[in-house]
């Protein structure tokens, strides 16, 4: 056969239909609503959830009657934690597909999420009456039991689901988490190796097998059965963005990197991809690079507060105080704090501004909104307080110097005026606090959000003059680290945090230890969801952990029985209020509650508040015996209960003659 010539080769491929083929199909999968519910399908099934809506939308503006893409909808909002979207999208879809079992059991499933159990457990019954071994409906009874607590319950329905079909894997997959949930490690990894040897070539199954392994600590595992679950399904996202923490772990983040960037050169709307490629950047040694990358993460998703807690983290411990780049994260705070102020929210406003200034401490407008909010507070010398830092960092604008001298000349007669003490200045007597994160404990979306959030409640907590919150690592991986660590650094107690973070909600969990013995003294926990849950929880938690800690002080000044202690009204002390003075240097902590004591010799008189400042009081000085010991610098505790007089117990005095004619005494 002869070759075509150079012109006819060239005819040829000009008119050529495949071109036109191509561009046709092309067309059909923007188009055609079966293709692009079928892609959406399949980003569904790699967890590309954000993407799966979008293409089941697409479907359904092609052919607004098509009940697949809704039931997709329905299905991909609910694992999003959207359960009012998705109840919506599956009402339309039975409209059409009225008999779909399926759907009735999902309807179930967003119940128990909007916290309607009882209709949960009718629409999942109502499936059993007409398929007694309908899996999904059984599924999602035993999603109801965990619900409810009852844990042994659910497993026991997963393990009577393997009767009737031993390869389950929801069933299998499901038992894993709920064993290692009840601190049966041993019956998790037998049912992750079932579900292996059922499913081996099921990448979901791999990617399980590698976030258990994460959770043992067995990173090389893990990125054994990740880099199996990519070779299996080469675009499933989730399975790299897992691989990229386990290096992340493993201190390896240029290898974080390239696996994150990768994922990028196909999709680069993914918010948690950015997230995590910023931390990779900053444990790289490029916080710049990190930041950037956390900020495109916020440009796509603006309500991400871990996202934004994690780049101001960045900046404030690598960033000069003038950078430009805490300027205009502080601006954030600025804006919002103004808006909480417009609706009178202060508690909320002083926070935002304090974020502000912690992140441009020389600067005017955020310390000047900070001082502002105090005096609308009703704290006065906190405001002329930092009225002063400003005029000292060489702020002197004719307002800020008036209101220096207004204020200092309306002030004469406080407590600290009157007896010369600067209040803002004092070296009181703190509790100190040594805080850790417990990782293993930790439920994260985000990789690493723990972490960040244990970064921000240290940084919360200092904002408490009775608190010393001691610098650690943070991150520890049992108690038994937390205690020793906290040991060697010699402080009162140490806090023990773990963090539940799921698309709507956040929860933390603090437990309180007394350092000395180890004992468990207290548990604070606190969810909630909706806008600026982070924030709140954590507001939420640092007060509490404050508000927890017992009242303790110094008597600073006495004159015959007059005297002034550094406690005052900001949160402490209310007038009339008495107090108990002991002898310097003999109050100790409790050993069973968060509380301080003191034996009774040791508790020279009373004092009663009559005064009060806002770090300060000024009362009565009342002695205890007919000889005056009390002097300043003696201590200021809570009133102690009088312990009752206990009867003598004569005991068994035969008994006692026995014993002593026995041992020869």
């Amino acid at each position: 056969m002869k070759s075509l010539s150079p012109l006819i080769l060239a005819m040829f491929l000009v008119f050529s239909p495949l071109p036109v083929a191509r561009a046709q199909s092309g067309t059909e999968e923007l188009t055609d609503p079966k293709i692009l519910y079928q892609r959406g399908r399949v980003e569904q099934a790699r967890s590309n959830l954000l993407a799966a809506v979008e293409l089941y939308r697409a479907a359904l503006i092609a052919n607004p009657a098509y009940a697949e893409p809704l039931i997709g909808l329905a299905e991909s909002f609910f694992a999003l934690e959207e359960y009012e979207e998705a109840l919506g999208y599956l009402k339309q879809a039975q409209t059409y597909d009225r008999g779909n079992l399926e759907l009735i059991v999902l309807e179930g499933r967003i119940a128990i999420a909007l916290n309607q159990p009882q209709r949960a457990r009718v629409l999942f019954e109502s499936v059993l009456d007409r398929e007694p071994n309908n899996l999904e409906a059984r599924f999602g009874l035993a999603e109801l039991d965990i619900a409810q607590g009852r844990t042994r319950n659910a497993s026991q329905r997963y393990i009577e689901t393997l009767k009737i079909r031993p390869e389950s894997q929801k069933a299998l997959l499901s038992l894993v988490l709920l064993s290692d949930a009840q601190g049966d490690r041993a019956a998790a990894q037998v049912y992750l190796e079932l579900a292996l040897k059922y499913h081996n070539y099921d990448p979901r199954v791999h990617y399980a097998a590698g976030r258990f392994s994460i959770e043992e600590g067995r990173l090389d595992r893990a990125e054994r059965y990740l880099l199996t679950a990519i070779a299996l399904d080469d675009r499933y996202t989730e399975a790299k963005r897992l691989l990229a923490q386990v290096y992340l772990l493993a201190e390896q983040p240029q290898r974080a990197i390239e696996i994150l960037r990768g994922i990028l050169e196909t999709d680069r709307d993914i918010p948690l991809v950015w997230y995590s490629l910023g931390l990779a950047y900053d444990r790289s040694g490029d916080p710049e690079q990190g930041i950037r990358s956390l900020a495109q993460a916020l440009r796509l998703r603006p309500d991400d507060e871990i996202s934004r807690i994690a780049l101001e983290n960045i900046a404030l411990n690598k960033l000069p105080i003038n950078d430009p780049i805490r300027e205009r994260y502080a601006d954030y705070h600025l804006e919002r704090g103004s808006l909480f102020r417009e609706r009178n929210l202060l508690a909320k406003a002083l926070m935002e501004y304090r974020r502000a200034l912690r992140l441009q401490p020389e600067a005017k407008e955020p310390r000047l909104l900070y001082a502002d909010i105090h005096r609308l507070m009703g704290y006065p010398e906190k405001y002329l307080r930092e009225l002063e830092v400003l005029r000292d960092l060489g702020y002197t604008d004719t307002v800020i110097l008036d209101d220096i001298e207004i204020i200092g000349s309306t002030r004469f007669d406080s407590v600290s005026s009157k007896w010369g003490i600067d209040q803002y200045g004092l070296d009181r007597k703190r509790f100190s606090i040594a805080l850790y994160h417990l990782r293993p404990a930790t439920r994260e979306l985000h990789p690493f959000a723990g972490e960040t959030a244990a970064e921000y409640l240290f940084d919360l907590l200092q904002r408490y003059p009775t608190l010393d919150v001691k610098a650690t690592n943070l991150q520890v991986e049992s108690y038994e680290s937390a205690f020793r660590g906290a040991r060697s650094l010699k402080s009162d107690y140490f806090l023990l945090m773990h963090i539940e973070e799921s698309e709507r909600s956040f929860t933390s969990v603090v437990e309180q230890y007394l350092t000395s013995t180890g004992k468990l003294l207290r548990t604070y926990r606190v969810f909630r969801t909706g806008n600026d849950r982070v924030q709140d929880n954590f507001n939420i938690l640092a007060g509490r952990v404050f508000e927890a800690m017992p009242v303790r002080g110094t008597l600073l000044a006495r004159q015959f029985d007059r005297g002034v202690i550094d406690l005052g009204g900001e949160g402490e002390l209310v007038q009339g209020q008495e107090l108990a003075i002991v002898r310097k240097g003999k109050v100790r902590l409790q050993n069973n509650e968060i509380g301080v004591t003191a034996e009774q010799q040791d508790i020279l008189g009373s004092f009663t508040v009559e005064i009060l400042d806002e770090l300060v009081s000024e009362g009565t000085v009342n002695k205890r015996s007919f000889f005056d010991l009390i002097n300043a610098g003696d201590e200021i505790i809570p009133l102690l209960q009088e312990p009752p007089e206990e009867p003598i117990d004569q005991g068994e005095q035969g008994l006692l003659r026995r014993v002593l004619n026995y041992i020869g005494l």
